[in-house]
């Protein structure tokens, strides 16, 4: 076996504890026989570095990543498009592009996981979701969120506890009172849309902030991407539908709309993109789908 993996350990996964962790997956990947180089740099910049340089120059066959969303969204950035495959041990906040890929959401468990695909299975072609904006271009792999929920990214984003889903919860309540809904433009399907709305989102996997089911009806391999947009909600309908999320059947209230689309435009006054917990930047955002695009081992 001569199979080089490029190692991506998150330094923040776990308020530090990540990088313990990602010392045990090189040493399990290392008793299994395969090459092990660490990718990972005091910065996102200079991580980014280090895998640019890695796959022009051909030393790797793929790569690991150790830690969260954040941190397969990273890895994401360089091997769309090329036959360098992705492969990833859950260790972050939310967890959801590896709950939504059947990895689990314990490293442990995950490890197991990986190390039986590495062994006995080859990558599957996983569709991604090309954004493109003032920003530039840049690669999504779950949801690219861009209201409400957008909001409660980033709010969730600022705090170090608590952990899990809980940050989440705290960041809508934080959010919720001072949010206002926006006026939005939409493009899709060769016709504009102007609407008021709380929630717009585009996605290729089902879930966000550790595990509330967005988009329970998207898989990431069926080269389609799903429009949601929410209109705004009175605190007693939110109350009613919030809990709909973690089971995936909010879609069939009256007040949230979806629809399939390959290519949509999405502008908003003051508005953010995020997208797999990561901040994009300002809309208006383009979002289109690139089939199969990115090989990833589940």
């Amino acid at each position: 076996m001569d199979t080089a993996l490029g190692l991506v350990v998150s330094p923040t996964a776990g308020n530090g504890r990540g990088v313990a962790v990602g010392a045990q997956v090189a040493r399990r990947l290392d008793a299994a026989g395969y090459r092990v180089i660490p990718l990972a740099a005091p910065t996102v910049a200079e991580t980014h570095m280090l895998l640019e340089r890695a796959i022009h120059e051909g030393l790797i066959d793929g790569i690991v990543t150790v830690g969260g969303d954040g941190t397969i969204h990273l890895a994401l950035q360089h091997v769309v498009g090329t036959r360098v495959f992705l492969g990833h041990v859950p260790f972050g906040t939310g967890n959801d592009i590896a709950r939504d890929l059947g990895l689990t959401t314990r490293w442990e468990t995950g490890l197991e996981h990986l190390l039986d695909s590495l062994a006995s299975r080859e990558p599957d072609d996983l569709d991604v979701m090309e954004i493109t904006g003032s920003h530039g271009t840049e690669w999504g792999m779950a949801i690219v969120s861009a209201g409400f929920d957008a909001d409660v990214n980033l709010a969730a984003n600022t705090y170090r506890r608590p952990h899990g889903h809980a940050r989440y919860l705290r960041a809508i309540l934080a959010t919720l009172p001072r949010f206002t809904p926006r006026t939005y433009r939409i493009e899709a399907s060769g016709r504009t849309n102007t609407a008021q709305a709380i929630v717009v989102a585009v996605a290729n996997l089902s879930s966000f902030g550790g595990g509330l089911a967005l988009s329970p009806g998207s898989d990431g391999g069926d080269g389609r991407l799903e429009l949601i947009v929410a209109r705004p909600l009175r605190l007693t309908e939110l109350a009613r539908i919030f809990p709909r999320l973690y089971r995936g059947t909010h879609l069939d209230a009256e007040m949230v709309h979806v629809r399939a689309v390959t290519e949509v435009m999405l502008d908003a006054e003051g508005a953010t993109a995020m997208v797999d917990g990561e901040e994009v930047g300002p809309l208006p955002v383009t979002v289109r789908v690139r089939s199969r695009a990115v090989r990833f081992l589940r």
